[in-house]
């Protein structure tokens, strides 16, 4: 099967889905079947982007229209088909986990809507990766953004969605402003909205248009990607969508805003080897530096599971710009080889994301699903109802730590390696601003470890601290089977990285990478010598080694142990209880006090008395709170001076026809006074 008949099957599947869950009856086997297409179009999905990889044969095609920006084009490179890739496999597994979690949605009657949206969801992000032509682009890029938006407000009886949703639907078409700007510069001056003429004629625009080029993309594609500070809408959106929509939305969606700026960079605006393209490469670090650090941030302190995983989704998308901007600043040098090595770990990071965070927010969707709560503070205890879906969360949440042997400590490293390699760059002032970089990524590193170890340990372990967490049970066998497929990437991708960075080595044409899995990855600089090596089957086997070794020692030279058991000392109450355990807030209290001009922590304390006397309390409740200084400082600042602008504004609506008569004579002046002082000129 050639790719282009691939690529229709795809299409069509995900068509079918989408008429089908419109059409069909909210039943059990109903709601089974129409995910059905959804699954086989993902995974062919896979298939068809890996074989455009393998192969290095593009798949492009050209439908004429009427003008010549209306034509319909696709192209689909080894980059397209990278990201395709992402989202096939993310789909894939997502649509498998649908299948079980849509059954809530069976009460509501809403289930054929949801799979309806899900399907065009998927199927909008896979043609605006393939388009080829800015004004189709765009096109694909709006239907991606309504559809998450109408999946954003799809539990539209509560307020605060609908409200997270209006937020979303502001910022993206901000973004899609700033976007069409960057392609309208590439139209003004080329003649023609086709990509086409934008990659063969960028390199002889003037250097300001290239800048602003880049500008407009920066700001458009990273408003979608969730870069501080345009990420407001990211934690509202994600905690309001159902859970297995978060799971498209924040490893997949986001990463279409990576995908633009690549396309933008590499391709569209004129990119070049020198220095004066340096400073593009330090705006993506430094942003991507403060959405790390920001972002994980927030992560800790924050109770609601989903949100969590929200903030640090935005951590995460720094990680990835800072590799990005090293590679650029890399390249403006001259250095290849380290550009490859920061664009590696880009790409690397970008894929180990997509993964690890798709399993972690449909582990957060079953736990969600079966307690009914994202409150934190309510959970616990969870381990021994739901075993599967602790193991593969843990296997989420060690992932996206950065820790051996899984995949996200593999794309973690490769950065790291960039940002001490930045001694090499010939300017003193990059050198220590890359240096000031690096000490933001490793407090991420540090604080992403602490977030994950409360999100599980708060979640899974210790004592159940809600009573709708007692008697419950596992979620179905498709939803474990979902998460199983993301869980099992996470392994792979950790213990043989060979294949990732092979995959992005075929996909972005670069130097090829080692024969074999089992021989240390390793780049070479320009005077032959290996740096970054890794291998990471050596790494499993010292890992699994010292724990034979313990165990052993353990066991068999120690011997047998005498256990006793004593009563844990309870402060006179005779039995621990849940009210006495740790909670998520206290856990964090000492990040937010490091960091309390940052949170601006305050609390709530609300007193219950013994009848009118108010000294003698009955109960105290004190809740800690913390303020986004984003949405206190800078978006609510903005809104307040355009509600005061228009405020003015709207008494000019006098009601008087007199009054408005007169606003059009004061017009007609002014504009006879232009055209006179037009034509004297």
């Amino acid at each position: 099967m050639d790719s282009f008949t691939l690529f229709q099957d795809v299409v069509l599947l995900y068509v079918t889905g989408a008429v089908l869950g419109l059409f069909s009856r909210n039943t059990c086997l109903t709601r089974t079947l129409t995910f059905v297409p959804s699954v086989v179009a993902s995974a062919l999905l896979v298939v068809f982007s890996s074989s455009v990889i393998m192969s290095g044969k593009s798949l492009q095609i050209v439908a004429p229209g009427v003008l010549s920006f209306f034509n319909f084009e696709i192209l689909i490179d080894g980059i397209s088909a990278f990201f395709i890739l992402i989202i096939g496999i993310i789909s894939f597994a997502v649509s498998l986990y649908s299948i079980g979690y849509s059954k809530e949605y069976e009460i509501k009657k809403r289930t054929p809507t949801l799979v309806f949206l899900f399907n065009i969801f998927i199927l909008s992000m896979v043609l605006v990766v393939a388009s080829n032509n800015a004004f189709f682009f765009l096109v694909f890029w709006e239907l991606m953004s309504l559809v998450s938006f109408l999946l954003v407000i799809y539990d539209h009886d509560k307020e605060e969605n609908l409200r997270s949703g209006i937020t979303y639907l502001i910022m993206t078409h901000f973004g899609t402003a700033f976007i069409f700007a960057s392609f309208l510069l590439g139209y003004i001056q080329t003649g023609s909205f086709s990509f086409d003429s934008f990659r063969h004629s960028s390199t002889g625009f003037p250097l300001f248009v290239k800048n602003l080029v880049f500008i407009f993309a920066f700001i458009g594609f990273g408003t979608k990607a969730g870069m501080v500070p345009l990420h407001v809408w990211l934690p509202k959106a994600h905690s309001s969508a159902p859970s297995n929509i978060s799971a498209l939305m924040s490893p997949v969606m986001i990463k279409i805003g990576i995908y633009g700026m690549i396309r933008t960079i590499f391709d569209f605006s004129g990119f070049g080897i020198s220095p004066d393209f340096a400073w593009w490469g330090m705006l993506l670090i430094v942003f991507g530096s403060a959405s790390a650090i920001i972002g994980v941030l927030y992560a800790v302190v924050e109770r609601d599971i989903k949100r969590a995983l929200a903030f640090s989704s935005i951590e995460n998308i720094g990680i990835i710009l800072i590799g990005l901007g090293l590679s650029i600043v890399f390249t403006s040098f001259q250095l290849t080889a380290f550009a490859i090595l920061a664009l590696v770990a880009s790409m690397y990071h970008t894929i180990n994301h997509a993964v690890f965070k798709g399993l972690l927010f449909m582990g957060a969707g079953s736990v969600v699903s079966v307690t009914h709560t994202k409150n934190i503070e309510h959970l616990g205890g969870l381990v021994k109802q739901m075993p599967w879906t602790s193991l593969l969360f843990l296997i989420g949440a060690i992932s996206i730590s950065g820790l051996p042997p899984f995949n996200g400590f593999i794309s973690e490293w490769f950065t790291l390696q960039s940002l001490l390699s930045s001694y090499h760059i010939p300017s003193t002032i990059l050198q220590i601003s890359i240096a000031f970089a690096s000490l933001p990524f490793a407090l991420t590193i540090g604080i992403a470890a602490a977030t994950f170890v409360k999100l599980f340990g708060m979640t899974f372990l210790s004592k159940t601290r809600n009573k709708h967490a007692i008697n419950i049970k596992e979620v179905s066998r498709s939803m474990i089977l979902g998460m199983s497929i993301l869980a099992a990437t996470c392994v792979l991708f950790g213990i043989m990285p060979y294949l990732g960075t092979s995959l992005i080595s075929t996909a972005f044409h670069l130097p090829s990478q080692p024969p074999s899995p089992f021989v240390s990855i390793s780049i070479q600089n320009s005077s032959g010598k290996s740096f970054a090596n890794i291998s990471m089957p050596v790494v499993v086997i010292m890992l699994l080694s010292v724990s034979i070794a313990i165990f052993g020692f353990i066991r068999v030279l120690g011997g047998t142990t005498k256990k006793t058991t004593y009563g844990t000392w309870d402060c006179g109450f005779g039995s621990l209880t849940e009210r006495m355990e740790y909670t998520p807030t206290s856990f964090s209290q000492p990040i937010r006090a490091v960091f309390k001009v940052f949170f601006k922590p305050h609390n709530h304390t609300e007193k219950e008395s013994f009848g009118e006397n108010p000294y003698l309390l009955k109960t105290v409740k004190i809740e800690t709170m913390v303020k986004n200084v984003f949405e206190e400082i800078l978006y609510e600042s903005i809104i307040s001076s355009f509600v005061f602008f228009f405020d003015k504004v709207r008494r000019l609506q006098t009601g008087k026809i007199n009054a408005y008569l007169l606003y059009i004579m004061i017009t007609l002046v002014l504009l006879l006074l232009f055209v006179r002082l037009s034509n004297n000129a």
